[in-house]
């Protein structure tokens, strides 16, 4: 909230020894960092993502993985921060500054503004109370829809972290990678939660590693999400001169209350579509698309 967004912290503590529960339960929080990193001080024993044996080292690969598959989210979130101010990592006070008990939540916290994170602070901790903000809130892991504006107790098994997604949200997702840069981008999945009302995203992109940004060589991409009970409308804007070497969108349709019969995009009809038994819609379509409906 200070205007520093760039933070972390030393995953597993600068000192002091951890064990496998207090390091994983830390990279799982850490992966929510805007800085991400695990550092001790010389005289420490060593406390590598593996170094502590299963079940915590394919923990912590499924974590730090998901890390690398969130990175044009947490791109965008920091060009949010260098465009408009909005801090990377947000209290849930931001969410609901009208709701007094908001003020004393400091263990919980939003990545951007799409995803609640709520650390577990415990050892041996099974279950935490979480306090989700008015509107809908999807469980990450089970894409269960949950109302807000109360706290729900949320089971907290050592492989799990809670984690929510705001109905409505376009979360963009990249394939996995052991650095950045690993893969070319060949199409960028956009993961897109059903809400019955109006919600925004965006989407940043640019080289990543040059000040082209500065003469517009970069794209903000406006998501507008519009849900009914008989269809689902998704807008697309874009501002700069940024041009993607990746030419479509993977689409992840979550949470729809009607099995889609059919999706038109830009005025063409998609017919190679799947819905899978979770009730998920996927399909592809080409990333400049200005407007996409499916329909009951």
């Amino acid at each position: 909230m200070s205007g520093i967004p760039f933070c972390g912290t030393d995953i597993g503590g600068f000192s002091g020894e951890p064990d496998g529960e207090l390091f994983t339960r830390w990279i799982q929080m850490g992966t929510f960092s805007p800085f991400m990193r695990a550092h001790s001080a010389g005289d420490t024993k060593e406390r590598e993502p593996w170094s502590f044996g299963e079940p915590y080292t394919a923990i912590n690969r499924k974590f730090i993985e998901l890390r690398y598959r969130l990175i044009p989210y947490l791109y965008s979130a920091f060009w949010e921060h260098h465009r408009y101010g909005f801090p990377i990592l947000r209290p849930v006070v931001m969410q609901e500054q009208d709701v007094t008990t908001n003020h004393f939540r400091e263990d919980e916290f939003t990545y951007g503004d799409k995803i609640l994170i709520c650390p577990v602070l415990e050892p041996g901790q099974t279950s935490r109370a979480v306090y989700l903000p008015k509107g809908k809130w999807y469980n990450f892991w089970t894409n269960e829809l949950i109302d807000g504006g109360k706290e729900v107790t949320v089971a907290t098994p050592l492989e799990t972290l809670p984690i929510f997604i705001k109905a409505g949200s376009v979360i963009p997702e990249y394939p996995v990678m052991q650095y950045v840069g690993e893969k070319e981008i060949e199409e960028v999945k956009l993961n897109i939660y059903y809400a019955d009302y109006e919600v925004n995203s965006f989407l940043f992109e640019d080289y990543g590693e040059t000040f082209a940004y500065e003469q517009d060589i970069y794209l903000e991409k406006k998501f507008v999400v519009k849900g009914g009970t008989r269809s689902l409308i998704i807008q697309q804007s874009m501002e700069g001169l940024y041009t993607p070497r990746y030419e479509s969108y993977h689409f992840n349709l979550l949470g729809l209350p009607f099995k889609p019969s059919k999706i038109i995009a830009d005025g063409k009809e998609i017919k190679d579509f799947t819905v899978d038994k979770s009730k998920v819609t996927e399909f592809k379509f080409r990333k400049n698309f200005k407007q996409i409906e499916i329909f009951k």
